[in-house]
């Protein structure tokens, strides 16, 4: 039975984004394997700390979890399911389709949109829907199971093998029977994380304006968990990172893209009395230093039209 993940951050449900991330932070700084090299107990429960964290520390994907558990990950399409079935013409997806059983409950099932007008034609009898995968499928791969009543053969259970990889807008073509075609178009739903460039990864960081002068490391999400990034000193806002190997899997190979991560310096929004003096020393400072090394340039320029 899989854990509940607050229980592993040592949280509870209504603890806030704050302790939540302060919890995962102990916890990861107490079990990462660079601390414990020889201790597989602790190097697993490490994976199931990030695992939970990069769910509930994710506003968006932990008001999912709160809802529906351990099918978090198929919320879109349970919410779609609970609003209503697809249109005459389309596919029907119920909550049977997406976790491996057969017809739903009050509701047409994938098969009931093959039944009807021009069934009996010897012609394969085409029909297209939609596919929904968010981006942790596509970087593993994902089987769909579906339920439908094909011509001459009467109710019967597929199997729908997306590819790991898979770009958005791809068809995937299942041919039950000669009489029956049918036509998914994959859609890969947004990620609050990510945005993709082909294999590729792209995401924000946000550091703050001291942190992004001194410099100091952060921590960037990825697919199979977070990583430190080390931000040099002086770094300037936009500037990207290469983190290779941390993208999408290219196809049906071994290699993966990059994730490249793009600072964002965020600047403080209020000062405190103490802080807007210590900024102003800090202007100060700069400014004689620069007005300093201007006078040095004049001089020696005067000296070089001199000569």
């Amino acid at each position: 039975m899989p854990q509940n993940y607050y229980d592993i951050l040592g949280v509870s449900r209504n603890a806030s984004d704050k302790d939540i991330k302060s919890a995962y932070r102990r916890m990861a700084r107490k079990l990462h394997p660079d601390v414990n090299p020889d201790d597989s107990r602790a190097q697993n429960q490490f994976k199931k700390v990030n695992e939970a964290y990069e769910v509930v520390g994710d506003p968006a994907r932990r008001k999912d979890y709160d809802q529906f558990g351990d099918n978090w990950k198929h919320a879109d399409q349970i919410r779609n399911v609970n609003a209503g079935r697809s249109s005459t013409g389309g596919i029907g997806f119920n909550l049977g389709d997406l976790f491996g059983g057969g017809r739903g409950t009050g509701g047409n099932s994938f098969g009931d949109m093959f039944s009807g007008p021009g069934s009996h034609m010897r012609r394969p009898v085409r029909h297209e829907g939609t596919l929904e995968v968010s981006l942790d499928e596509v970087y593993a791969g994902v089987t769909r199971r579906i339920s439908i009543n094909s011509v001459g053969s009467g109710p019967r259970n597929l199997e729908v093998q997306v590819p790991r990889g898979v770009r958005d807008g791809r068809k995937i073509r299942l041919r039950p029977d000669n009489d029956t075609e049918i036509i998914l178009t994959v859609n890969v739903r947004s990620d609050s994380r990510f945005s993709r460039k082909g294999a590729n990864l792209l995401t924000d960081i946000a550091v703050n304006l001291l942190d992004a002068v001194l410099g100091c490391e952060v921590e960037v999400p990825t697919i199979t968990g977070r990583v430190a990034l080390q931000i040099p000193m002086g770094t300037q806002n936009g500037r990207s990172f290469k983190i290779k190997g941390k993208g999408l899997p290219m196809g049906d190979s071994k290699q993966f893209g990059d994730l490249y991560a793009t600072i964002n310096v965020r600047l403080p929004e209020s000062l405190s009395d103490e802080e807007r003096q210590l900024y102003k020393q800090l202007r100060d400072i700069r400014s004689a230093t620069s007005g300093e090394r201007f006078a040095r340039i004049g001089e020696d320029n005067t000296d070089g039209a001199g000569d």
